[in-house]
């Protein structure tokens, strides 16, 4: 997907470092449970991984495992 049809209905959208990124995919939960992650776009349509820090892992609501609007690591891809 590219950037301008992303938006808040069907991405999560973060900043990080000053720039804007939009999710291409649902975030899943690595194999230990400490993060999850998902493949993001910028601007420019230029692939990224983000990643956030499981900070509620036993909630049985997704919306309150991690702070989702402050990754911890986005990687170029």
């Amino acid at each position: 997907m590219k950037f301008e049809n992303l938006n808040d209905t069907n991405s999560t959208i973060v900043t990080f470092e000053g720039r804007e990124y939009r999710t291409t995919q649902n975030p899943f939960v690595n194999n230990d449970g400490t993060l999850y992650a998902a493949h993001a776009v910028d601007e420019f349509n230029e692939e990224y991984f983000i990643e956030w820090e499981t900070i509620h892992p036993e909630s049985e609501d997704e919306s309150e495992t991690c702070d989702w609007k402050n990754p911890v690591n986005v990687i170029s891809l």
